[in-house]
């Protein structure tokens, strides 16, 4: 039985930091050298014949899966974020990150999402992250994860060249799970709606995962109309509605750091919301 590693703990063998804008993954001190196969990437192995037969060593489903990881584009400041470090006090959180722990266990190609929805600091975007990590770092399967706004501006740079703009949707469109991160953000324009629809129809319609944030609740005055009624139809589809209530653990961070000066500032915590339309 292999026993933990003290720098990359659970994440069996790799190391993940913050390295400029992106969380990345590397091989941990720990597995090298690899120990079967001294870093050739293979080994030797008798078969039924009693042949001895190059084969792929196990450390090169760590590589694939440092690799996937650093393709996922996860922010460096969410670089430490995992499901396990999710702790709160509140109760109803607790359970949507057990449910978070659940849908990473079952998780199967296709599987319908989850839309993480509520007040700002509340531990969304965390929650969405630790998914993806246990995801890519335990299951080995492709994610990417993007900022709405982000994706505007990639695609704004690219007017002109429609080429371009293929290339940035492209990767978002076919990877099997897909996570936006603030949904509805924005001036909600007809292009940026245009946008949002081409990515949740073509994901819609080839039936991938999708994950999502958004600080805008879903009734009357809310995400509907941020996004529209046909995408805000797609999405009631495509995800179970998470709602994230307390408040804002940044503001709080904040305010603690700051000697308890502005332990006064009123917090949002709206403890009655409806839930999503159906």
């Amino acid at each position: 039985m292999r026993v933990e590693c003290a720098r990359c703990g659970a994440d069996n063998g790799l190391l993940v930091k913050a390295a400029g804008d992106y969380a990345v993954a590397e091989r941990c001190t720990c597995r090298s050298p690899c120990p079967h196969c001294r870093d050739a990437g293979y080994h030797f192995k008798a078969d039924a014949r009693g042949y001895e037969v190059a084969v792929a060593c196990e450390c090169q489903k760590l590589e694939r899966r440092a690799r996937l990881f650093n393709q996922a584009k996860l922010p460096a400041r969410y670089h430490a974020a995992t499901l396990q470090s999710f702790q709160n006090t509140d109760a109803a959180k607790n359970q949507i990150r057990y449910e978070a722990y659940q849908f990473t266990n079952v998780y199967q190609p296709g599987a319908r999402g989850i839309l993480f929805y509520g007040p700002c600091g509340t531990g969304k975007t965390h929650l969405l992250i630790g998914i993806l990590r246990h995801l890519v770092l335990r299951l080995g399967c492709p994610v990417r994860f993007v900022e709405f706004m982000h994706l505007l501006s990639d695609l704004r740079a690219t007017f002109g060249d429609a080429g371009s703009a293929e290339q940035v949707m492209a990767p978002l469109v076919e990877v099997p799970v897909l996570a936006v991160d603030e949904l509805g953000k924005g001036r909600g324009s007809e292009w940026e709606l245009q946008v949002l629809d081409e990515l949740i129809s073509k994901r819609y319609n080839a039936g991938r995962t999708t994950l999502f944030t958004s600080n805008y609740l879903p009734n009357e005055n809310g995400l509907p109309d941020r996004v529209g009624e046909r995408i805000y139809s797609r999405l009631v589809e495509m995800c179970e509605f998470k709602y994230m209530s307390g408040d804002d653990y940044r503001r709080m961070l904040a305010d603690q750091g700051d000697g308890g000066r502005k332990a006064s500032a009123p917090g949002r915590n709206p403890r009655t919301m409806p839930g999503p339309r159906t």
